[in-house]
């Protein structure tokens, strides 16, 4: 299993799929190979609600359904361990939410991608792929933290260089 984290979000609106772009951790000690990355498609609100998670804006007046059912789990003495997402037959993947229960045993529960994500950002649960669904289906990562600070670099001076006057 490979430990991967959440690089983006891709809201699209109509019958156009949203996307969610998960990438391959750095190890400590790792080769200079470049990392990977595994895009899954979903659909507007389901990648919305992943990215309610990430953002922290999941919590309203009401709980949704993934607040719900960590508020459940939570109850019921268990903990979201991890989330697996572990089989892929093209288009669609598949994902395993493993639970601890109340006693310690590990359960094992069938779910889509999307609603793992979505339960995982929200208990900060780790997130792996299969490396075979890695090979199969992700592609190369060639995003680095450096472009990170550099694009963050770049807008800096663009915000400072525009005037109300540009609009």
């Amino acid at each position: 299993m490979i430990r991967v984290d959440i690089e983006t979000i891709i809201m699209a609106a109509g019958p156009v799929p949203s996307i969610i772009v998960l990438r391959e951790r750095s190890a400590e000690g790792a080769s200079d190979a470049p990392l990977r990355a595994l895009s899954i498609q979903t659909g507007s609100f389901e990648a919305a609600a992943v990215g309610r998670g990430v953002d922290g804006t999941g919590e309203g007046s009401r709980p949704i359904t993934h607040d719900l059912m960590v508020d459940v789990i939570k109850s019921l003495g268990g903990k979201l361990e991890r989330v697996e997402i572990d089989r892929v037959d093209a288009p669609v993947f598949y994902a395993t939410v493993v639970l601890e229960d109340a006693d310690g045993g590990e359960k094992h529960i069938d779910a889509r991608p999307s609603d793992a994500l979505a339960l995982a950002v929200r208990t900060n649960a780790p997130i792996y792929v299969e490396d075979d669904v890695m090979n199969r289906a992700g592609n190369i990562s060639y995003r680095t933290e450096d472009d990170t600070e550099k694009e963050l670099e770049r807008f800096d001076e663009f915000a400072r260089s525009v005037s109300p006057d540009d609009f």
